[in-house]
């Protein structure tokens, strides 16, 4: 499944206001926490609109040095590392991932 790709899916449990046997649009990349709820009904379809934050983000400017863990996670997810990673890793390794992954882009 491409990114922006919509899954038409059938509740299989009230969900809000919505009940059993109602047909609803979930991303495709959001399918896996619907299971148990709802079961797929057809093949994805291209929405027009990607669901990856970092696509439709324009350039992000790197941190300084000092800025917090937090910012350079938010860089580091930004070039392309998984959240979860970016989650666990020290400041110094999302330092030394930006600087890998853009010395890379840069020869």
């Amino acid at each position: 499944m491409a990114d922006g790709d919509v899954v038409k899916m059938k509740l299989t449990f009230w969900r809000d206001d919505k009940k059993p046997g109602d047909v609803i649009e979930v991303p495709a990349d959001e399918v896996h926490r619907w299971k148990g709820f709802a079961e797929q009904v057809g093949e994805p379809v291209p929405s027009g609109e990607s669901t990856t934050p970092t696509a439709a983000a324009g350039p992000l400017p790197r941190p300084a040095d000092g800025a917090k863990v937090d910012e350079w996670r938010t860089y580091a997810v930004h070039l392309g590392m998984e959240q979860a990673d970016a989650d666990k890793a020290t400041k110094t390794e999302l330092q030394d991932y930006a600087t890998k992954t853009t010395a890379g882009s840069k020869a």
